[in-house]
């Protein structure tokens, strides 16, 4: 489902020219070649776009949970299973990795959360694929950048979690997607402890001592097409490497999503303040729910049965 296409995209900040058009299709074979295990404000959604120039299309992006709910319900199920099944993070079944693959089906590559916390599943699952582990400059650059976008659904204790997570409460889609979040969020806190800028360097850590060696690509945007295109095999575009500005386009998608809620829960309000007021008045609701009433409320024409 693209993004044009779908006027409450539009509403939640999802923009095609920032995050692209979805290419999934339930008709597609594809499997993943190209998995991005950089953490979310790694420069994904640049990246996500490089692939997708390169011919690694269709790529899975967060965004892509907003626009197939039941892919992001099948996704807060597998994290789920992973929650209660620890020793499928060290050593993944069989039954894991058919399930990966199934959740996967159709993506040719997949980039940002919550896919890139799922290292030694995905290595496990797809033995000859390329990684690729997207980097900032520093630690600290990328903790204020996480922290101030994407972290708000991980620091629960702060009060902008709690308005946040109030106001989205209102739309399921927005909730189902919190949702998942909380699954990736009790994973991250198992894994690496408390929420903090350490998380950067522990997860980078981890995807080198799990990813075999000639199979890892450590990527900065900053590198552009270089190291990038000999890795995966492929020519250098004669464009420049895709520079979003992932910052103004994650906020913007907080910004839609809460918008969004407070205005269903005002009408949700409305609703029942209109029902209680009538309630409270029963001339007033005879007068409104009788056949004039209507027409005059709704401008219904009431038509008389000539039988």
């Amino acid at each position: 489902m693209a993004s044009l296409s779908n006027p409450l995209h539009k509403l939640f900040g999802i923009s095609a020219k920032e995050h692209g058009e979805s290419q999934w299709h339930p008709n597609s074979n594809a499997e993943l070649e190209g998995i991005g295990l950089g953490l979310s404000r790694t420069g994904t959604t640049s990246l996500r776009e490089a692939l997708d120039d390169l011919g690694f299309g269709p790529v899975h992006h967060a965004v892509e949970l907003y626009r197939r709910p039941q892919h992001n319900d099948n996704m807060i199920a597998f994290l789920k299973y992973l929650g209660e099944n620890p020793q499928e993070s060290k050593n993944p079944s069989p039954e894991t990795k058919a399930r990966i693959r199934k959740l996967m089906h159709g993506y040719r590559s997949t980039v940002d959360g919550p896919l890139c916390d799922m290292i030694p599943e995905l290595v496990a699952t797809y033995p000859n694929a390329k990684f690729i582990l997207s980097v900032r400059d520093s630690e600290e650059i990328w903790w204020k950048s996480w922290r101030d976008t994407v972290g708000m659904h991980f620091l629960t204790e702060t009060w902008r979690y709690r308005i946040f997570s109030v106001l989205i409460s209102s739309v399921r889609v927005l909730r189902r997607t919190d949702d998942m979040a909380q699954e990736a969020n009790y994973r991250t806190r198992r894994d690496f402890g408390f929420i903090g800028p350490q998380i950067y360097r522990l997860h980078n850590q981890k995807v080198r001592d799990l990813v075999p060696k000639g199979q890892l690509l450590e990527h900065n945007v900053k590198d552009g097409w270089g190291p990038l295109c000999p890795f995966l095999g492929v020519d250098v575009p004669k464009h420049p490497f895709p520079r979003r500005n992932e910052s103004d386009s994650v906020k913007a998608i907080y910004f839609g999503q809460q918008v969004f809620g407070a205005c269903a829960w005002a009408f949700y309000c409305g609703l029942v303040g209109g029902i209680a007021y009538l309630a409270a008045t029963p001339e007033t609701a005879r007068s409104v729910f009788s056949a004039s009433g209507l027409q005059r409320v709704f401008g219904l024409g009431i038509c008389k049965d000539s039988n």
